[in-house]
């Protein structure tokens, strides 16, 4: 038995009772969760706050497995999610769901692809930083993550309204470390270990605030540190 096959008592809220449930957990039967990073507390604590439900991703479906990708390439991540059939024979509640976030066509972002040569190929454990106007970000290149499904390996960092990215560090682990610094946002970064960095357009994207330029940019680090 599945919650969605008996959605409407699911709904009421009495599967998720002490009453019903106890001190157990039961699988399929969780609601989906959707975060969002308000920044740090005075305390200097992330903080967060659940969405789900004022976005819509709390959908009849017994979730099963969540991809999150740039799938149009205008500067933002997506959501893919899948759901588990059970015993539930409506065909919508049996759909995979897509989510599209708009929010890149009107603020700011960097997007990073990465090349391993010394390290392997898809630089995995590498750690890129930005610090653009006082603010900084790390993102760390993993090998893979969710349930049943792959986000992707290009790393997305949000820049509000900034225009520019003061510095980008990558550490590889290889132990090569590579900075380049004044890059443009709205744009993809395609960054080579020890050999350089393309600037690219996306697709998709609204190039709005940022130079015309139709050909990639090619820049070479302004430092690169090989390991002892």
């Amino acid at each position: 038995m599945s919650a969605v096959a008996h959605i409407d008592e699911y709904k009421t809220g009495f599967f998720n009772s002490d009453e019903y449930r106890g001190a157990m957990s039961w699988n399929g039967w969780e609601a989906n969760n959707l975060m969002r990073n308000e920044g740090p507390g005075a305390d200097g604590i992330p903080r967060f706050s659940d969405v789900a439900l004022a976005l819509g991703s709390i959908r009849e479906g017994d979730a099963r497995g969540v991809a999150v990708a740039d799938y149009d390439n205008d500067g933002d991540l997506d959501m893919a999610i899948n759901h588990n059939p059970g015993d539930n024979d409506i065909l919508e509640r049996r759909k995979a769901a897509f989510f599209r976030n708009r929010i890149g066509e009107t603020r700011s972002w960097l997007a990073v692809d990465l090349l391993g040569t010394r390290s392997n190929r898809d630089a995995v454990g590498a750690v890129v930083t930005i610090e653009a106007a006082g603010e900084r970000q790390l993102r760390l290149r993993t090998a893979g993550s969710s349930f049943a499904s792959q986000h992707s390996q290009r790393l997305y960092f949000g820049l509000g309204e900034h225009s520019r990215v003061d510095r980008l560090t990558v550490r590889w682990p290889s132990g090569q470390v590579d900075e380049f610094t004044d890059l443009e946002a709205r744009r993809l970064a395609r960054i080579t270990e020890g050999g350089g960095i393309e600037i690219l357009s996306l697709a998709g994207a609204s190039l709005e605030g940022a130079s015309d330029a139709a050909e990639p940019v090619a820049a070479e680090p302004v430092a690169a540190v090989a390991a002892p």
